[in-house]
C-alpha cells in the first residue's frame, strides 16, 4: 500500500470499468460473470 500511495505504481490502467453507486448492482453482475474484458471495476460516489 505504500508503494501506491507513494506514486511510484499506477493501478489506473487495471480499471477497466466504472459505475455510479447506485449501478453498484450492475457493476456487481458484470465483474462477477467476467464480461466485456473486465479487470476491475470502480464505484464512485455521487
Amino acid at each position: 500500500m505504500q508503494v501506491i500511495a507513494s506514486g511510484r505504481v499506477d493501478l489506473g490502467p487495471m480499471v477497466t470499468h466504472r459505475y455510479h453507486l447506485e449501478d453498484i448492482g450492475s457493476a456487481y453482475d458484470l465483474f462477477s460473470h467476467q464480461r466485456d474484458g473486465v479487470l476491475k471495476v470502480a464505484i464512485q460516489a455521487g
